[in-house]
């Protein structure tokens, strides 16, 4: 029994109420955290009568974390305000169309109070530093790029991988910035009863790389989780966590850099050459893209706790890695000081050799996590491609599943199609196996019972390919004979 569109589209919206309901949460949460740091700090001992109640008023600190802290004390002020107006939408007379609308807004505005004030740092930081910010461009540009380029069937759409690169740029620098700045506030003054400077500032230092881990993790973590939480049906699994963690690991990289390089004690160059080159898809990019793993990891998984599981073991990995790097790199310039090393050798040789025993295995696991993504994704493929074939429907052929299957073929096809047909055959061809592939693994959720409730019907998407197939600009003879051949 079909539904009709307007008894479907009461559990659709209150599907979409619900998966905004939840990306509202993960940012009410960063919010909270940041409130609760704030009461920390008021509650910090005071030395004398002239410290401030809150440390970030001191002449000491800097004018933006206080901006920063303005902009959020106001963001909560606009929670409140939308909050009077959802309370008195529900007094007014208004039809159901007309309050989801407005409910939607509304969620909107919640969202942007919450997450825009952690902008304000990074924001702020590559307008002061722009000659840094471009020279990072390239470098960065080529990475995600080839993040996007790692998933081999069905890819991400583009402008969610630009949306969660954008996050790490802005939100979860931002907020690795806010959390790390309030600890380094007050955390010294509950060391203090140590009466030894030195081992003060040593407890302080490994507090901070565990802060560090914990809540830089957790920023670049939320921008993956509302990504899979609003846009479920393109996130596949392990491989797409993967890919979704790293373009936010090299968002927050090149917010970082571009910081690191304009600050006036660094050496830009060094920097770059760490950051931007051999350090490129390590550091913040692995970290993220662990957490990614567990994230998407979740998405394949039918059980509760299971996917609770999941979540929590991607957490603690990267924030783990995260923390543990901090300390050994700590302990690698400590060591270093000890080593009369040629300036030139040490940065060439000796900065990268300590960076690949660091972090190279963390880049090795989730590439391992993504080979292993990879593979299952092919077979679960191959199985429903086999079974789609077999049912004659056209959508897709014998041949077509093959060169599907083999992401080589598919290049060679449409490189073959853009040199004899041109381009506008070729961006057909590249719609006809995106559409393909989206019906193969939305075939792939269904039979392991993990398909989005709303994701479009079959018979839609197998209509879509056959629309598709139509518009190729391809003798049909001569296509078949292309794709044989590939």
């Amino acid at each position: 029994m079909t539904m009709s569109p307007a008894v479907e589209a009461m559990p659709r919206a209150a599907d979409r109420d619900h998966r905004m309901r939840s990306a509202l949460v993960i940012a009410a949460l960063m919010s909270a955290a940041y409130g609760v740091e704030l009461l920390i700090d008021l509650a910090r001992p005071k030395i004398d009568d002239s410290d401030p109640a809150i440390g970030l008023f001191s002449p000491l600190i800097p004018t933006l974390p206080r901006v920063v802290l303005w902009s959020v004390v106001a963001g909560w002020a606009v929670v409140l305000l939308a909050g009077a107006a959802m309370a008195l939408q529900h007094v007014t007379k208004n039809t159901p169309r007309t309050r989801e609308r407005r409910t939607r807004g509304v969620q909107l505005v919640v969202l942007a109070a919450l997450l825009l004030p952690f902008s304000v740092f990074p924001a702020w930081t590559m307008l002061d530093n722009t000659t840094a910010l471009l020279v990072c461009v390239p470098s960065t540009g080529s990475a995600l790029w080839a993040v996007h380029r790692m998933q081999r069937y069905r890819r991400v759409p583009g402008r969610l991988l630009l949306a969660t690169f954008t996050w790490g740029v802005f939100v979860a620098c931002g907020f690795g910035s806010s959390m790390n700045i309030w600890y380094m506030d007050y955390a010294p003054y509950y060391f203090g009863d140590a009466g030894n400077v030195l081992e003060i500032r040593h407890q302080v230092m490994t507090g901070a790389f565990f802060h560090a881990g914990v809540f830089e993790e957790l920023g670049k973590g939320a921008g993956v989780a509302i990504v899979c939480i609003l846009f479920r049906r393109h996130v596949d699994g392990v491989v797409s966590g993967v890919v979704l963690g790293a373009a936010t690991g090299l968002g927050f990289n090149f917010a970082e850099t571009v910081e690191y390089m304009g600050a006036a004690s660094a050496a830009p160059e060094f920097q770059y050459w760490m950051r931007q080159t051999v350090g490129l898809m390590a550091a913040h990019t692995a970290f993220a893209a662990i957490f990614g793993a567990g994230l998407g990891l979740a998405r394949q998984l039918n059980d509760a706790r299971s996917r609770r599981i999941a979540v929590l073991c991607g957490f603690v990995a990267a924030s783990g890695a995260h923390a543990a790097s901090n300390v050994f790199f700590r302990w690698a310039g400590r060591l270093k000081q000890d080593i009369d090393a040629d300036p030139v050798g040490d940065t060439l040789l000796l900065q990268p050799l300590v960076l690949i025993v660091f972090q190279g295995p963390f880049v090795a696991l989730y590439l391992m996590m993504l080979r292993r993504g990879l593979r299952e994704q092919a077979a679960g493929l191959a199985d429903v491609l086999a079974v789609e074939t077999a049912s004659g429907g056209g959508a897709i052929t014998d041949v077509e599943a093959s060169v599907l299957l083999s992401p080589a073929r598919r290049l060679w096809l449409k490189i073959t199609v853009l040199r004899r047909y041109g381009i506008a055959a070729y961006r057909k061809i590249t719609a006809l196996h995106a559409a393909q592939l989206d019906l193969a693994t939305d075939l792939w959720h269904r039979s392991r019972g993990q398909a989005d409730r709303w994701a479009p019907d079959e018979q839609v998407l197998r209509r879509r390919i056959l629309d598709l197939k139509g518009a190729v600009l391809i003798p049909d003879v001569e296509r078949k004979s292309v794709e044989a051949r590939a």
